[in-house]
């Protein structure tokens, strides 16, 4: 199974729990095989503990432990490393009563894991982290969103022991910083202890037990001093420009960037972006030098460049031969979106400039700026929702890899994340979710990345407005009042799981289809049912999302029964698990053989509307409801030339070709509704049957397979997908009902007991010889027309005939 986090359990009531934290967790349970019975969902272990803890530390990220904190300490403490790659650690007893986390608690989230769990069962997270219990900003955590790195040599520990044990701390944030001074004193505002300085000088003061430093400048001298007790942040706040000749060696680029660097006193490390022409996208030293620093290369279009005015800038060889105002200097302003720190240096074959990066102004590459963007009052970035598609990427948009190219940080749950990774550069922040369904969790932090001025892609499978992240980002924003930027919001569709199972199939879905979640965590299951049986009536075509799972396990075959009762048993249906990943596996088969077990959460289910079939290995709809029977006249009729007139009665029967095609239904189980099913199973013709009720030869025929019983009184929605209705049934006002309903839809209908209600008749037929005889009283006797057939065969010499039964190979209306 996909899972990032594994529940290990060692006693009986804690294995019951394991299955419950997993069903909600969507995590891994591990139980001892004992008492796997208990358990059937889980995966049983035979090893001793130990063992069991050692397999699972290096596979999953998160390991709950219903277990005393003894064992588990004792279990743990062999496989400890570093807090930057363990996993995190919970520890729970087996009635979930306390929930602790034992190991990573902020930089592997077991805090946050904790009190997702006590919430499940009802506990208490006893949180032990003294930022989290005194409300401190955890310094290892502090600006990560924002992209501040620690440089490696920072005292972290001594630091953030002071800021707890009320020590002073002195703080400086670069004053060409203002939006991450805004950051440090919000997440600091609990913090009495913290004390902020206009000079990093001051810091060395003895009275200052800590340091935090933030700045995007060389201060290697005074760090040298500070390094014991400080923590310096790296802001990636510097945006480079950089145009250059075709074949500029990487090494000689870099070598131009240290030295524009280190003459403006600015730190290399933090770079937060390159930037280039689009003529000069595909520079392979422009390319490698980015891959080296691991940073974006933001290529801006020429037309974006074109928009600028070149009296801003330094004078550029680009305004004669590309008609542009520069390389350098305006991409560096436009990736960076604040004031240009340092104009163009040119060396021998490129020129460098650097600008500061505003996470404020950023725009997506493709908007036409007139100039410059002016600093914003609060950052903001651009929040991007990426549909992936279905899983390989070939089948991921132009648009959706350019929005994972140009992401700072791309986000998404584990097993998206690894589908997308072979695309992602080494330069971007990769926030992956543990759990599949925090849709919530990972739509706010999301949204937060980017207003603190990053630009994030949030990737979902498929599109990313069907089922998936598009509907919790929205809903967030809504409430929190969301004007339509802060951050900016775009949405790239991708290809959804039905339409990749639709083109594997051929050509399934060629009319009207509707798309159900068959989930009811946030939908209730009478809601549902409701629209499945709207959908059924109305012979939608129906793909069917979040089909079953291990905690929802009965809702498909319910699903499966409505359409029974309202499709045909051969109705094509088709189960598609992983469609265009390595292990697709698409299964075709019928509405009267659909097994449930062959679907799971990575299944999409295509059902069929009554028009659909099976072509080979392949599914296909018709595009509407044609008449498909062919409709000739008789022999007798074959050599009048003159062209019927409208409204006048034709006087020779209409043989209908390849009744096969067409469907009936016949509304009423008595005797009367059983004579006219024969006589349409005589004929070919596939039949329904609506009635509550049936004669003993109708339900056997239903048993057989042989007719689809609906077995309810008469609704509305049952007429659909019928070419011809009948209304058979013993109560004259719901005979009356069906006529009108025919009448509306353009269904032909024929009612028994007021002829005249309906737009066809059944006349007596017999047929023999390559001799059609067809006796009709235009409806108003048909009893006496029965009669005069008969005869007609007596005297033909054919002997009795079944009177009032249609027991020939074609079927004869007359209209």
């Amino acid at each position: 199974m996909n899972a990032d986090t594994v529940i290990i359990a060692v006693t009986r009531a804690g294995a019951r729990l394991a299955v419950r934290l997993a069903a909600e967790l969507r995590a891994a349970a591990h139980v001892p095989a004992k008492f796997a019975a208990e358990a059937p969902d889980a995966t049983p272990y035979t090893a001793t503990l130990l063992d069991e803890v050692r397999t699972c530390w290096s596979n999953y990220r998160a390991l709950v432990l219903i277990m005393a904190s003894g064992i588990a300490v004792r279990a743990i403490a062999p496989l400890i490393a570093r807090k930057t790659i363990d996993p995190a650690v919970v520890v729970l007893d087996e009635s979930g009563g306390f929930v602790i986390p034992l190991l990573g608690g902020h930089q592997a989230g077991a805090n946050d894991l904790a009190r997702r769990i006590a919430v499940i069962t009802g506990g208490q997270a006893a949180i032990t982290t003294a930022s989290d219990t005194r409300g401190l900003p955890a310094l290892d955590l502090l600006g990560r969103d924002s992209g501040l790195r620690i440089a490696d040599d920072s005292a972290l520990t001594h630091a953030m022991a002071c800021l707890v044990n009320g020590d002073l701390v002195g703080c400086f944030v670069d004053p060409a910083l203002p939006d991450t001074r805004r950051l440090m004193i919000d997440h600091g505002a609990d913090c009495p202890n913290l004390e902020y300085v206009d000079d990093p000088v001051s810091l060395t003061d003895p009275r200052f037990a800590a340091a935090i430093l933030v700045t995007h400048r060389q201060i290697d001298d005074l760090w040298q001093a500070l390094r014991v007790k400080g923590v310096r942040y790296l802001p990636p706040v510097l945006a480079v420009g950089i145009g250059c000749r075709r074949g500029t060696p990487v090494d000689e680029l870099h070598a131009a960037l240290h030295v524009t660097l280190a003459d403006a006193g600015l730190d290399p490390r933090c770079i937060g972006v390159i930037a280039t022409a689009d003529i000069k996208a595909d520079e392979a030293g422009l390319v490698a030098l980015a891959g080296q620093l691991n940073v974006p290369l933001h290529v801006v279009s020429c037309s974006e460049l074109a928009a600028l005015d070149a009296a801003r800038f330094s004078p550029s060889a680009a305004l004669t031969h590309f008609d542009l105002p520069g390389v350098a200097e305006p991409c560096a302003v436009i990736a960076g979106g604040g004031d240009l720190l340092v104009p163009k240096r040119a060396f021998q074959r490129c020129t460098v400039a650097v600008a500061l990066r505003n996470h404020a102004t950023h725009q997506p590459s493709n908007v036409v700026t007139s100039s410059p963007a002016l600093p914003a009052a609060h950052p903001s970035g651009v929040l991007t929702l990426v549909g992936i598609g279905p899983g390989d990427l070939s089948h991921l948009t132009y648009a959706a890899h350019a929005a994972l190219r140009d992401a700072d940080v791309v986000a998404g749950y584990r097993v998206y994340i690894d589908l997308i990774r072979p695309l992602l550069q080494s330069w971007q922040e990769v926030i992956v979710a543990p759990a599949m369904g925090d849709e919530i969790g990972r739509a706010r932090q999301a949204i937060a990345v980017a207003r603190s001025g990053r630009r994030v892609a949030l990737i979902s499978s498929g599109d990313a407005g069907i089922y998936a992240m598009a509907a919790p980002v929205f809903e967030i924003l809504r409430d929190e009042g969301w004007t339509g930027d802060h951050p900016v919001v775009d949405v790239v569709p991708g290809i959804s799981a039905f339409q990749a199972l639709a083109a594997r199939l051929g050509a399934p879905i060629g009319h009207d289809m509707c798309i159900i979640s068959l989930s009811d965590l946030l939908t209730p299951w009478d809601v549902i049912e409701r629209r499945l049986r709207a959908a059924a009536q109305a012979d939608f075509i129906v793909a069917l999302y979040n089909p079953r799972s291990r905690g929802r396990d009965w809702q498909l075959d319910a699903a499966l029964n409505i359409m029974r009762t309202h499709r045909p048993p051969t109705t094509p249906v088709a189960f598609g698990r992983n469609v265009t990943r390595t292990d697709e596996h698409v299964t075709l088969t019928t509405l009267a053989a659909a097994d449930p077990s062959c679907a799971d959460m990575f299944t999409v289910v295509l059902i069929g509307n009554s028009q659909s079939y099976i072509l080979g290995d392949r599914m296909a709809t018709p595009r509407g409801y044609a008449r498909k029977g062919q409709v000739i006249l008789e022999e007798a009729a074959a050599d009048r030339h003159d062209a019927p007139i409208p409204g006048t009665q034709r006087d020779y029967p209409v043989t209908l070709i390849n009744p096969g095609n067409l469907s009936a239904v016949v509304i009423g189980g008595g005797a009367v509704g059983e004579r006219k099913v024969r006589g349409l199973l005589n004929a070919g013709i596939p039949v329904r049957l609506v009635s509550p009720t049936a004669t003993p030869h109708l339900a056997a025929w239903a048993d057989a397979g042989l007719i689809v019983w609906i077995r309810h009184e008469y609704e509305p929605g049952d007429l659909a997908g019928a070419w011809l209705a009948f209304a058979a049934t013993d109560r004259r006002e719901v005979n009356a009902q069906i006529a009108r309903d025919a009448a509306a839809t353009g269904i032909l209908c024929n009612v028994v007991d007021a002829p005249e209600e309906g737009s066809f008749h059944v006349p007596a037929v017999h047929r023999s010889g390559g001799i059609t005889i067809a006796v009709s009283s235009g409806g108003a006797a048909p009893a006496r027309a029965v009669a005069l057939r008969n005869a007609l065969a007596q005297w033909l010499g054919e002997g009795e005939v079944e009177g009032g039964t249609l027991n020939v190979e074609r079927w004869n209306v007359e209209h």
